[in-house]
């Protein structure tokens, strides 16, 4: 979920005028920042773009349904356009008629633009906003203080769900031989140090987020999970899930895609504690936009779907971003994912 290309993200347009903070000015060095939390600025992670295009070159060399599925996300991008808020979010067009029991959010992170419009997002129809807090034991995304703020200072009537997201990273070193256990934890006191040094979780805040998929150094390098067995990669996300909940108090999500999942874990079977754990799956295929229900792994429940990676904005903000949905009565939201309502 590392959103995205900068080259796409541009300045707000003239249809609204709020004053947004520039970075420098709104994340000074304090308590949140890299330096003072002991850990590095991420810089070159892969964007979500990249990670878009791992997903599709994973299903071209698998089933040939899924290589079918691969090619159509590539239609559906140059030909048919991107889902735009907050149009596509009231009227579903393949059927012609008002969505119901559709709710949406959408995810950044430092390769954002500043100039995103969070002030506009409820107003947009977007119900929860997730941001990257943290990659690996040792990185934090450096915009993450800065979102997470301007999203929890929004006044009433502005007001969207916040979250944090982590990605998981295979590897100490290049040749991943620390313990699969300890490394998952280590990881979530990364996480946890980070986002209680934002202030924590708030009870109207989403359910924290592990990212779960290709880990590179690069786009043309080798996923660093090829070099631990799917025990392993269970071990280290059991790790992470028991952890976060522990220190958090909340339960986390996991964010994966099937095409991964087929890869690097192949028939291995969820774990009781992934099993427990709400499943947000990406899934970029027309097939599974056109039928809004995603490919899921083995009979698991989807709670959130990912399904494009070029969202947009109908005014104010030129650029693409991801976006998502939950598909259900709303009170079903906020149960099933522990999140409380702001108040009137």
């Amino acid at each position: 979920m590392s959103t995205r290309r900068t080259a796409s993200c541009a300045l707000l347009g003239a249809a609204f005028a709020f004053t947004i903070v520039s970075l420098p000015e709104a994340a000074k060095a304090g308590p949140t920042d890299a330096g003072t939390l002991g850990l590095t600025e991420l810089t070159d992670d892969l964007s979500r773009q990249q990670l878009f295009e791992e997903i599709q070159a994973s299903d071209r060399q698998g089933a040939p349904s899924d290589a079918a599925r691969a090619q159509e996300a590539v239609e559906t991008f140059n030909l048919t356009g991107p889902f735009r808020f907050p149009t596509d979010t009231t009227y579903d067009s393949a059927l012609g008629k008002p969505r119901e029991n559709s709710y949406f959010g959408v995810d950044i992170s430092h390769y954002t633009s500043n100039a995103f419009p969070i002030e506009e997002l409820s107003k947009r129809n977007v119900r929860f906003l997730y941001m990257k807090a943290t990659q690996g034991a040792s990185s934090l995304d450096g915009k993450f203080a800065y979102f997470w703020k301007r999203t929890g200072d929004l006044p009433k009537g502005k007001q969207v769900h916040r979250g944090a997201y982590h990605f998981l990273s295979a590897c100490r070193g290049a040749d991943c031989t620390s313990d699969p256990a300890a490394w998952g934890k280590a990881q979530a006191a990364t996480f946890v140090k980070v986002v209680k040094a934002n202030g924590g979780l708030a009870p109207t805040d989403m359910p924290p987020v592990v990212d779960l998929e290709w880990d590179k150094a690069s786009s043309s390098g080798p996923d660093r999970w090829a070099n631990r067995p799917a025990a392993q990669i269970i071990a280290v996300i059991d790790a992470f899930l028991k952890e976060t909940e522990a220190q958090l108090h909340r339960k986390p999500m996991i964010y994966t895609a099937r095409s991964w999942w087929n890869e690097r874990m192949g028939a291995a079977a969820m774990s009781p504690t992934m099993k427990s754990a709400s499943l947000w799956l990406a899934d970029y295929s027309r097939s599974s936009r056109a039928s809004e229900v995603p490919r899921s792994i083995g009979d698991a429940k989807w709670a959130l779907w990912q399904f494009t990676d070029a969202g947009t904005m109908a005014t104010g903000f030129n650029g693409g971003f991801d976006a998502n949905i939950y598909k259900g009565a709303l009170p079903e939201f906020y149960s099933s994912l522990g999140v409380q309502e702001f108040v009137p």
